[in-house]
């Protein structure tokens, strides 16, 4: 990986190794996921607003949701860029986007997310207006991807139903379910043939609730609210009856 740092704008640049693939011998999806991850907090340390900052103020950032436009999937040995900006923030929430791209400049992903910044100890939302106005650079470049909204599976219709306990592989140093893991769930439900024929083109995340070690969760699938031809939503529920994530995929 290399990186090149400005204060509006990171930029970040990977290859794609052979054990990173897919069976498709591509990208995977939560490797995507995983790297625009990566490219905020190496942005959000370069403008002193990440991990070891915000702890110093019992803060921490939290992803609330995620939006992904993939236009193509990196093979092995391709290079590929990303380029990360904050769009604009406020007390609660900070929007960010990104372009994935390949060196020639060949688009590859568009990529909207928000951040929600909580108090580490009570695992409330927290004021980001007591950090200084100049950590959040904003830059002016369309995203996209749309606004984000709340994905949810159509009223009226008999979801599918799996079940997926979460073990120790699928948690973080904060003690609870990494981002990913919540997609690669989902993914897991369908068989490795239905990949060979098909790629998920978006993908929508919606997160409401922690997952812990050991919990027993429900994958409820179906159509989105907007009709099949916007794409599958699956609820994942909680022992206690609650949504934890909502995630939406569209397959071509």
């Amino acid at each position: 990986m290399t990186t090149d740092t400005k204060l509006k704008q990171f930029t970040a640049t990977w290859q794609l190794t052979a054990g990173q693939t897919d069976a498709q011998g591509l990208m995977p999806l939560p490797l995507v996921v995983a790297r625009a991850i990566e490219a905020a907090t190496l942005h959000a340390n370069a403008l002193a607003i990440g991990y070891s900052d915000l702890a110093t103020r019992r803060l921490g950032w939290v992803l609330a949701r995620l939006g992904i436009r993939m236009h193509r999937y990196p093979r092995i040995n391709e290079t590929y860029c990303i380029d990360t900006w904050i769009e604009g923030y406020n007390r609660f929430f900070s929007d960010r986007c990104y372009a994935m791209y390949t060196p020639e400049g060949e688009p590859l992903a568009d990529i909207r997310s928000q951040w929600v910044a909580i108090d580490t100890a009570t695992r409330r939302m927290a004021d980001l207006s007591e950090l200084e106005r100049d950590s959040f650079p904003t830059q002016d470049r369309p995203c996209l991807v749309p606004r984000l909204s709340r994905p949810a599976i159509a009223p009226g219709c008999t979801p599918d139903e799996a079940a997926y306990t979460f073990t120790y592989c699928d948690i973080d140093f904060n003690r609870h379910v990494n981002t990913v893991r919540y997609l690669e769930a989902v993914l897991n439900t369908r068989p490795l043939e239905f990949y060979d024929t098909h790629r998920a083109s978006e993908l929508e995340m919606s997160f409401e609730r922690e997952c812990h070690f050991g919990q027993t969760v429900r994958l409820l699938t179906g159509p989105s609210r907007s009709g099949a031809a916007d794409g599958l939503v699956t609820d994942i529920i909680c022992p206690d009856g609650a949504r934890a994530v909502g995630i939406r995929l569209v397959f071509i």
